[in-house]
């Protein structure tokens, strides 16, 4: 398989379970696709729950304040945004400094 061919079969994935998310009321997931020439391994997840939204650094500004949607960070942490970069968002809360990719960050 290629790059293009793993890329497309997630594009795929993702509009082939809108159907079994609104069914089973979960919100499913592929990780990271492993892959060589015959074949694709990944981890799927389904979790209970609303649907969460995948932000952009454009959809923040400096002096928002957000959560951090991850299995180690409490969700009723806040957080205040203090610098956007090229890629990743930083953010100072109670806990301390994170740098962290906008899409876990949820706004609050």
């Amino acid at each position: 398989m290629t790059n293009q061919e793993v890329k497309n079969f997630r594009n795929d994935f993702q509009k082939a379970i809108v159907q079994l998310e609104k069914q089973y009321g979960v919100n499913i997931g592929l990780g990271t696709i492993r892959f060589d020439e015959n074949s694709l391994r990944t981890k799927m997840t389904a979790v209970k729950g609303e649907k969460t939204q995948m932000l952009s650094k454009d959809d923040f500004k400096v002096g928002d304040v957000v959560g951090i949607n991850h299995k180690k960070i409490n969700p009723n942490d806040t957080f205040k945004i203090i610098k956007i970069s090229k890629v990743n968002i930083k953010v100072r809360g109670d806990k301390g400094l994170f740098t962290v990719s906008p899409n876990l960050l949820v706004k609050k």
